[in-house]
């Protein structure tokens, strides 16, 4: 018996018209992976709480994450381990409007599925301001957090050395 081979199983079959099945194949799951976000997208808030929202998170270490909420019109940052601990709260509602509205419109124009290194070689050419950011926008939603959260830690350590020195001041007037 002879061999099997493609051209004896299938006659008239060229290099052309498996290159055109493969392609359909890739536009086939192209669109799959398409509509499965878009129905990701819009049916998000059926299967979660509304009031709790997932901002985002980064993973720090095995098992260990930083992770963005919002809840009832605020932002927690939580560090997630073998506990969640509360890292920071921002309450300040004009703030959290501010960040809020950066990070859906961040998503709204697709800047987050831009890896940061393709985003910073597109933005070369443009000059930067003191921030690093490029002039002429506004600062990233994850721009504006980390001053925030560099703000808040600065203004801890100065609450920390003002409770020191108020600690050995209080040390040297009982002796």
């Amino acid at each position: 018996m002879p061999a099997f081979t493609l051209a004896n199983d299938l006659p008239g079959t060229s290099g052309w018209e498996v290159l055109r099945i493969l392609l359909v194949l890739v536009l086939i799951v192209g669109l799959i992976i398409v509509l499965l976000r878009f129905i990701g997208k819009r049916n998000r808030g059926w299967w979660m709480n509304r009031s709790l929202r997932s901002l985002g998170g980064v993973a720090v270490g095995t098992n260990k994450s930083l992770q963005i909420v919002e809840w009832n019109g605020r932002i927690y940052v939580l560090g997630v381990g073998d506990n969640v601990t509360l890292l920071e709260a921002i309450t300040d509602a004009d703030t959290v409007a501010a960040l809020l509205a950066e990070h859906d419109t961040s998503n709204a124009a697709g800047e987050a599925a831009i890896p940061s290194w393709l985003r910073k070689w597109t933005n070369r050419g443009a000059p930067a301001d003191e921030s690093g950011a490029p002039s002429g926008k506004q600062p990233s939603f994850e721009q504006t957090l980390e001053t925030r959260l560099r703000q808040m830690s600065e203004r801890r350590q100065q609450v920390e050395q003002l409770l020191d020195q108020g600690r050995s001041a209080d040390r040297t007037d009982d002796t």
